[in-house]
């Protein structure tokens, strides 16, 4: 396969980007200029996506790749260097929430004492804190040869030890913990190869897993989070913990 001429080409990958705030990261950094790879675990969901993309003027790629099976990170990350030969930004963004998951018993074994189940508590730590530094490990070697190459970590106030003053949520906000610890160690890694690591806290968002009553559009957080953050990283931002609005957020 040929290599497509990527000199003028920035290239944003986004995992889960075929709705949400993937999706919103996508349309936001498609306007901006940038060549988007748009990831789901569901093929035929991310070339749906795309095409509401590319129909709003936007150069969007659409690939399989489950965050959770190394062997399909492998595989995307392969097919990117065959046709690009480079990646300028990587949107760590796909995850789960008990509470989205509109099954009653699952929501318990992921957020109450009394029913908590340690194989769900697992599937959620894998998905949203193992998973990101996983898909980061088979990227790194793109983003060295791009420009200005940034690792933006999707995580939350709730990953904040600090922030914990009360009881519940046990998976999801451990998953988002582990995901820091990951995103600080990753950080430390890459920063020698030129690469930022960030993560970042999109604050409370209209989607499946931030419910409808809050008080961000995912359009709005995200572009909050372009201007404030993404857009302001240099190296040495490398392992720090952001807010939408910029300020560093505690551990």
């Amino acid at each position: 396969m040929e290599e497509v001429q990527t000199e003028n080409k920035k290239l944003a990958l986004v995992t889960g980007g075929n709705r949400g705030l993937g999706f919103a990261w996508c349309r936001q950094l498609g306007k901006m200029g940038f060549t988007i790879l748009l990831t789901s675990r569901n093929l035929e969901k991310a070339q749906k996506s795309a095409e509401v993309l590319q129909e709003e003027g936007i150069e969007v790629h659409a690939y399989s790749l489950d965050v959770t099976n190394e062997e399909s990170i492998k595989e995307t990350a392969l097919a990117v260097s065959e046709k690009f030969g480079k990646l300028d930004l990587l949107i760590n963004n796909a995850g789960i929430n008990s509470k989205s998951s509109n099954n009653e018993l699952t929501f318990l074994k992921n957020f109450r004492l009394s029913h908590l189940d340690s194989q769900e508590i697992l599937k959620m730590i894998h998905i949203n804190g193992i998973a990101p530094t996983i898909v980061a490990k088979h990227f790194v070697g793109l983003l060295e040869k791009g420009e200005n190459p940034r690792i933006v970590n999707m995580s939350s106030w709730l990953g904040s030890v600090s922030g914990k003053n009360t009881g519940g949520n046990y998976s999801y906000a451990t998953s988002k913990a582990s995901l820091n610890m990951m995103t600080r160690a990753l950080a430390y890694d890459a920063q020698p190869m030129g690469i930022t690591t960030v993560a970042v806290n999109p604050g409370w968002v209209q989607t499946r897993m931030g419910g409808f009553s809050a008080n961000l559009s995912p359009e709005e957080s995200v572009q909050r989070l372009i201007d404030n953050v993404v857009s302001k990283l240099t190296i040495e931002d490398a392992g720090k913990f952001f807010d939408w609005d910029g300020t560093e957020h505690n551990w």
